[in-house]
């Protein structure tokens, strides 16, 4: 295994300092005895464990400062270094990075995982993107639309000449041309009743997550699809879109939610306030394109970030609910 240096900090030398530069966050390290500036320049191009264990073994002060920049997630390990600028994902390695010390571990998880998406699209499509972008290559497809014109204000992965094909063949064909390799399952069906719902997870039982993005009927479809998921021990998240509030989330996911489906079920209750009530949303046949684009992208942060293992950046107790006229977003508990 080799050690590096974080590619998500920037490095600056001046002065007998070194800084290490984050959005948040930054240290000053004193370099006028030149230790840091010696292991950097060990480290540059990444350095056998080995090779670091020997050189900190008879040096206290060099053993003192790698044990610091482990501590701040200064060091990361991997067998390679950052992908080259020819990479797929090598603008997210600073990403994984930035969160923990095995970004390889982390994209070796996406790579490896199989989504169900339920809908494909206002919010689907979306996700769709950003998980093909993520490095997911294994789909199941669950939708028995076709592509209209009205459509593509927001569902992006299709164009033009798609309209009028089934969605989930126009999918297929985003996504085997961005990855063409991937192993993409169809489900051409409506799903709308536990009974339909519980066929179409027995069928695919070995999925990782479950995206929902259908709504019809608006709450009751994707609490039967949750509590489904929920009894076979499968992730899964929604998400919703109205003309001037959205939300998503939990995503729920057994053996880490501290809250069941049930406690989060649709319509809320009464108890709430109308301001913090997500089952206020109610379907509507409109539609602006950043709305969808904007809750579509927050549940496929939470989906890339719970396979990648990194949960400290998903809300699994929480659904967020987002007024896109104000920015605010208000975490709604059970």
């Amino acid at each position: 295994m080799r050690v590096w240096l974080n590619p998500a900090w920037q490095l600056e030398s001046a002065d007998g300092t070194v800084t290490f530069q984050g959005e948040k966050k930054k240290y000053v390290l004193d370099d006028s005895k030149g230790t840091v500036s010696r292991l950097l320049e060990t480290l540059e191009g990444g350095c056998e464990n080995e090779a670091l264990e020997a050189l900190t073994r008879g040096d206290s002060a060099c053993a003192g400062l790698v044990e610091a920049l482990r501590k701040r997630g200064l060091l990361i390990e991997s067998p390679s270094g950052p992908a080259g600028d020819d990479s797929v994902h090598a603008r997210q390695w600073g990403h994984l990075a930035l969160h923990t010390y095995r970004p390889d571990e982390a994209q070796r998880r996406l790579c490896g995982a199989k989504v169900m998406v339920m809908g494909v699209g206002g919010t689907g499509s979306v996700i769709l993107q950003h998980l093909i972008g993520a490095g997911v290559g294994r789909f199941v497809l669950v939708d028995a639309d076709k592509v209209q014109l009205n459509n593509l204000n927001r569902q992006f992965t299709f164009p033009r000449a798609a309209v009028g094909e089934p969605k989930l063949e126009a999918a297929r064909g985003y996504i085997h041309e961005r990855v063409p390799d991937a192993d993409v399952s169809l489900v051409d069906r409506f799903v709308r009743s536990p009974e339909e719902i519980g066929e179409v997870l027995e069928a695919h039982a070995d999925v990782d997550v479950i995206a929902v993005c259908i709504d019809q009927p608006i709450g009751s479809i994707s609490d039967a699809v949750a509590e489904s998921a929920w009894a076979r021990n499968t992730p899964s998240i929604f998400g919703g879109v109205g003309m001037q509030r959205g939300f998503y989330g939990p995503l729920f996911a057994p053996g880490r939610s501290t809250v069941t489906p049930g406690q989060l079920a649709f319509p809320v209750r009464a108890d709430i306030a109308p301001e913090n009530d997500a089952g206020n949303l109610r379907s509507t046949r409109y539609s602006f394109g950043p709305n969808n684009t904007i809750i579509g992208a927050w549940m496929a942060a939470a989906i890339i970030h719970h396979l990648a293992g990194i949960t400290e950046l998903v809300e699994y107790d929480v659904r967020k609910i987002i007024d896109f006229e104000t920015g605010h977003i208000i975490a709604q508990a059970q």
